[in-house]
């Protein structure tokens, strides 16, 4: 009996140690370079994150509320009726300023049209100015594009003018069936969608800046309700614009040199009637509004992007 031995080559076990090791993938965050060093890209893929913290925040907002989202129906009809009683109907500021009285819209029409563009303003540097303040738990845990968080407060905003919008066309309608009033809005409201992005430009602009300033000088709590006040009285929300009293220079500054107010006129140029008497408006006007819009746009994420890598440490 003989037998027969053959021997196969076999791996060493270094080898197959090596061979059987995982790869390791590092990822590196770091700041990018260059003037605004914004990454679309990554935006856009998080986006669904910008939808969450929108839904977050109009749950908080209203979820533990005894009426819940009907303040947001409550806030903009209860400051409509307020300017008209003082306004309107305290100091008769319609008559004063000209027209026909049967030609002219109602007071309320006039306020509430104005209020739309400057509620969602007002609301968006309020609350967007204070996010990163109020969200510290979540700059300090975990990483994500910091840009949504006052976006989605602007997000928010949004949505509680989309509300406003529907009241106001309610009463606009009743306007027109019960107190037969010229009130319809003109062929014009199809540009609504343009003057809503651009107002919302603005708006995402100021809150950026104004949420990065927050961050690190915490004085702007205080300023940013106070200059809301202030910016609400000269862009002529609640009364007519007196043009030929404010005097040529001031007229231009007001006029022209505030974003606001070429947004406020537009948008009652578009949505009431026979308007102009009470809202001076031209294309001047809407396009020193649209420049600013975008100027601040950028300067917004300039500065939010210039600040954000010490937002962690100093919030």
């Amino acid at each position: 009996m003989s037998a027969t031995l053959s021997q196969t080559p076999t791996a060493s076990v270094a080898d197959s140690a090596v061979d059987q090791e995982p790869t390791i993938h590092e990822t590196v965050i770091a700041p990018k370079r260059g003037w605004i060093a914004v990454d679309w890209g990554e935006l856009g893929r998080h986006r669904e994150l910008l939808y969450f913290l929108v839904q977050r925040d109009l749950k908080v907002r209203y979820k533990q509320a005894v009426l819940g989202a009907v303040w947001a129906i409550l806030q903009p009809l209860t400051q409509v009726i307020i300017f008209s009683l003082i306004f309107g109907a305290g100091f008769n500021l319609g008559s004063r300023f000209g027209g026909d009285p049967s030609k002219m819209p109602p007071y309320a029409i006039f306020v509430f049209a104005a209020l739309l563009p400057w509620q969602f303003f007002a609301r968006s540097i309020s609350d967007g100015g204070l996010s990163l303040v109020n969200q510290q738990h979540l700059l300090t845990k975990i990483y994500f594009p910091r840009l949504y968080v006052p976006s989605a407060a602007v997000g928010v905003a949004l949505v509680d003018t989309m509300i406003s919008f529907a009241v106001f066309l309610a009463m606009v309608a009743y306007y027109r069936v019960f107190a037969h009033k010229p009130v319809t809005p003109p062929w014009t409201i199809v540009f609504l969608p343009f003057l809503v992005l651009g107002t919302s430009l603005l708006s995402l602009g100021m809150a950026y800046l104004l949420a990065a300033l927050t961050v690190t000088y915490r004085d702007f709590r205080f300023i940013i309700q106070f200059g809301v006040q202030i910016w609400m009285w000269v862009s002529f929300v609640m009364i007519p614009v007196p043009a030929n009293m404010l005097g040529r220079r001031l007229a231009w500054i007001v006029l022209y040199g505030n974003p606001m107010y070429g947004y406020v006129s537009t948008y009652r140029k578009i949505l009431v009637p026979n308007v102009e008497t009470w809202s001076p408006w031209n294309w001047k006007m809407l396009a020193s509004s649209v420049a600013a819009s975008v100027v601040i746009f950028f300067l917004g994420i300039f500065y939010f992007r210039r600040t954000e890598r010490r937002f962690a440490d100093i919030a």
